[in-house]
Parts: C-alpha cells; structure tokens; sequence
C-alpha cells in the first residue's frame, strides 16, 4: 500500500506538470499573443541622462515599469509626457522558456516550504512524549508559526511590491531554512524559545506568496493565470505528501531532531539556484537603467518605505467590497488549512490508536486529493475564463469566481459536516473524507487565490493578497489554538472540531459570494 501511494504521489505530480506545459502550447499554438494598446504610448523619458524603456507586461496591455523605481520614474512620466518615440513590443522565446525555470523555482520553492511548516505535526507525537506536551500546548506552539507569518505578511507585501522579489523571496527562504535549524537547538531549553523559532519559521515563509504573486503577475497571460497559480500551489501538496511519506522514516532511524536538520538543510541550498536563475521579470520587458544612474533615481531605504506606506492604496482597499470577499474567503479557508496542516496526524493517533509512522501515511491521502484537485480547478477556471463571451465582462468573471469559491468551500463543508455527525469507525474511511475536503479545498485556487491578480496590477497583486492573508493568518492562528483548547475540554471530541470547521465554511462562502466582484480596482 504504501510503495502504491509513493507512485501515485510521483504520478500526479507528473501529469500535473504535463497539464500545464501542455494547455499552454496549445493556447500558444491556438491564439498566438498579439499586444493591443490600450490608451498608453511609447516614450523616451530623461532621467538624469539615462533613458527609461517603458516595460511590457503579458497581459496584452502596455504598462509602465512597476519595478523600484516605479514613484519616482512615474513623477518623470507625469512631467515629461510631451516627448515620444518608438519602441519595440516583444515576448520572446527566451521569455518563455526562462517562464518555465520560474515557475518551476516557485514550485520548489513552495515545496520545501511546506516540507518545513508539515515537519512539526509529524514530529509533535515524539516531542510530546519527551517533553509531555499537552493537546492545549502542541496547539499554542503550532500557532506561533502563524504569529510569525501575520506580524510580516503585510510588511512582506509592501516590501515585495517594491524590491526585486527574487532577493526578497531568497531572504524569506533564508530566514525560514536557518529557524528551522535552530528548532531542535531550542526545544529542549523553554518553551518560548522554541516558540520564538517556529514564530521566525513563519516570518521566513511570510514572502513567499507575496512574492509568487508579483512573480506570476509579470510572467504568465491572463488566461493561464489560474492555472499557473494551481501548478505552484500544488509544490504545498507536493511538500505536505512528502513531509508525510518521509518524516517517519527519518524519526525512525535519527530521531525527530534530525528531521530539522535535514530540511533545514535542504532550504538553504535552495538559495544556490536562485542566486544563478531567478529573475524579476522577462528580459525583453526590463527597465534599461545604466547602474551609476540607478544610484541617483533611488531614494535612501527610509524613504523608501515612507513612499511605499504613503501609495498604498489603504483606504480604497479597506472599502472595497471585493477585496472583503477575498478576506473572510481566505479567513474560512485558513481556519481548516491550518487546523488539519497541525492536527491531522493527531488525530488518526488519538482516534484509532496509531503510531507516528501510520499516522503520517494516513495523512498522503489527503495531500494527493489536494493535487488532484488543483489540477482539475487550475484547468477549469483557466478554461472558463478563455472560453468566455467577453473577456472585458467583469460580471461573467465574477460569476466564475464565484462559482470556484463555492466549491472550495461549500464542498468541504458537506464533508467535514457528515465526519461531524458521525466519525468513520475505520481509519481509512476517515482518509477518504479528509482527501475529500483537501481535493475541493483546492477550487480555492480559481476563487480568491486568483482574485488578486485580478483586481490589482503587478505592483499591488502581492500587497493584496497580503492584505487579505494577514487576518486570514490571525483567524487560521486563533483556530489552531482553539482546536488544542477544545480537545483538552471535551476529553479528545473530535466531532465538535470537524462542526465548527464545516460552518466556518459555510459563512466564508456565503460572504464571498454575496460581495465579490471582478472589477480591477488597483492598478
């Protein structure tokens, strides 16, 4: 059984790569890529004698440069609008193929930030009979990763928005690969020191979807956007499967310490590949700035950041009635994906009287069906949006959204609502139920996870998304907390914990539905 569920595991994996590599060939192949100017000229702008190129972005407009420089060569554009001259639109194929090496860096890169945040639920069972942890106890270490993430999402979106997200998705991975080996440093020292680790385990992974957004906004056409998102999405169930399938084996043979040092390890060397082949954006669309005049349009890091709190779009986002849909949406998702993500090897342990190595093989399930699913709502969504009557229409947009979102909630509602009423007598029954609120989970993908792109542009995807992350991670950090509480109050009831989960879902369902709306809203 399980060498069965190790090839699945590498075959899922496989046909997901090839869906996407080869719907896109397809969509090249049937509607080649054709940019339109939508209003915007070309133009030579004087800085300080060194001239701007006005920057391309796939998505069949012509934008200008989001990139560091953005305030300041936008005041220019402002004063220095008379001057004109013609300019060169191209995506090349060196474009596309240094696509290919982004996405599969971001996979990666997904993947072992799974592989680290899933190590801990695997090893609480041996570290909780060494240190004697209580349910309440694993629950409060378990959120100080998420206190971590939500104190620098929202920094994380403002500082990826307006850096190079290559060097600030190389600190995150930095940061989270070196906390991750001080885990097993600490855990024996006090309690709040080994808190303090994971909370800086959670600070690290805080970049990397701010970064994948800003990443696949300038990468990748508007209509294979869901699709990209699910590919990278599916390197966390790809890492989560992994964590499952091999943590036991090196509990077994090293003890649960080892488990850190080994992936902590394997974090940091992904520095290496980074360093050598990630890039902001595709070549024919960089901004030409000689590097001495760089040094004279950037403003010190203070004011830096003083402009980049000034611009963001604060006000408008916080009465936007779309972008409260993507946060009670991401808010209901989270208290689930951070429930199970913490507890579910605990909870085959506790409710069938299992071991470490059972438990976590009962876990691969889930993460596969999370696979699947996200290949199934990447190409669907992808699919619709290609296949709409009007692209220009946001009300048909919104619809699809809409539709998307009620699955990867209202779904695993109907799941978790039924294993509440009655837990499986059998292990396996209650895989089969868990791998079904994780495969409909997924649909989130072409939901609110893709509604960023959509209602911003490339410089304020990332901050978006981090905007709507942030209480998401509270509410998902609350709930984890909640969960341990509860365990230890109702003597291990696990039926309470799956009815709470079920009507979270419900009311982020509701919510988003009743207010999401396509229209792009920050540019």
């Amino acid at each position: 059984m399980k060498v069965i569920n190790c090839f699945v595991a590498l075959l899922i994996t496989l046909i997901h790569v090839s869906c996407f590599l080869g719907t896109h060939a397809f969509q090249s192949i049937r509607t080649p890529w054709r940019p339109t100017f939508s209003g915007a000229r070309s133009r030579s702008i004087k800085v300080v004698d060194a001239e701007v190129v006005v920057q391309f972005q796939p998505n069949n407009n012509i934008t200008y440069t989001t990139d560091v420089y953005t305030d300041h060569v936008d005041d220019i554009l402002n004063r220095e609008s008379a001057e004109e001259s013609h300019a060169t639109i191209a995506f090349t194929k060196e474009d596309e193929n240094k696509k290919y090496i982004m996405l599969a860096l971001l996979w990666i890169t997904a993947f072992l930030a799974s592989l680290d945040r899933v190590a801990m639920s695997v090893a609480f069972l041996p570290m909780s009979a060494e240190f004697l942890y209580s349910s309440s106890i694993k629950g409060t270490i378990a959120s100080f990763f998420s206190v971590g993430y939500g104190l620098l999402i929202l920094p994380a979106g403002l500082f990826v928005g307006n850096v190079s997200p290559k060097w600030a998705m190389m600190s995150g991975i930095a940061v989270w690969s070196l906390a991750t080996l001080a885990t097993p440093l600490v855990a024996g020292t006090a309690l709040s020191t080994l808190m303090i680790a994971r909370a800086f385990v959670g600070a690290g992974e805080s970049f990397v979807l701010p970064s994948t957004q800003r990443f696949l906004t300038v990468w990748t056409f508007q209509e294979e956007k869901s699709r990209a998102l699910s590919f990278v999405f599916s390197g966390f169930a790809c890492g989560k499967i992994m964590a499952y399938i091999v943590s036991p084996f090196i509990l077994e043979a090293f003890g649960w310490r080892s488990l850190f040092y080994v992936y902590g390890l394997v974090g940091t060397a992904l520095l290496i590949p980074w360093w050598i082949l990630g890039q902001d954006e595709p070549p024919s669309q960089s901004i030409v700035l000689s590097s001495t005049k760089k040094k004279e349009v950037l403003a010190s890091p203070f004011e830096q950041a003083m402009t980049i709190c000034r611009d963001a779009p604060w006000k408008e986002m916080l009465q936007s009635k779309g972008v409260w849909a993507m946060t009670l949406a991401h808010c209901s998702r989270n208290w689930g994906l951070y429930n199970w993500l913490s507890w579910m090897p605990t909870f085959y342990s506790q409710q069938y009287s299992i071991g470490v190595k059972d438990s976590a093989w009962l876990s691969v399930l889930p993460g596969l069906a999370g696979i699947v699913g996200g290949i199934l709502a990447g190409i669907a969504a992808d699919w619709t949006v290609q296949n709409m009557q009007d692209p220009s229409n946001d009300d048909e947009k919104t619809k699809i959204r809409n539709i998307f979102q009620s699955l990867g909630l209202l779904g695993p509602a109907a799941v978790m609502a039924s294993m509440a009423w009655h837990i499986p007598e059998e292990a396996w029954l209650a895989q089969a139920g868990l791998a079904g609120v994780f495969g409909l989970q997924a649909f989130n993908a072409g939901g609110f996870e893709a509604a960023s792109q959509e209602k911003a542009g490339s410089r304020w995807a990332g901050f978006l998304y981090s905007m709507t992350t942030l209480p998401g991670v509270l509410v998902g950090t609350f709930g984890v907390w909640v969960t341990g509480v509860l365990l230890d109050a109702t003597n291990q009831d696990w039926g309470i914990i799956f009815a709470i989960n079920a009507l979270v879902n419900v009311l982020g369902a509701v919510a988003f539905v009743s207010l999401y709306e396509s229209r792009k809203e920050f540019e």
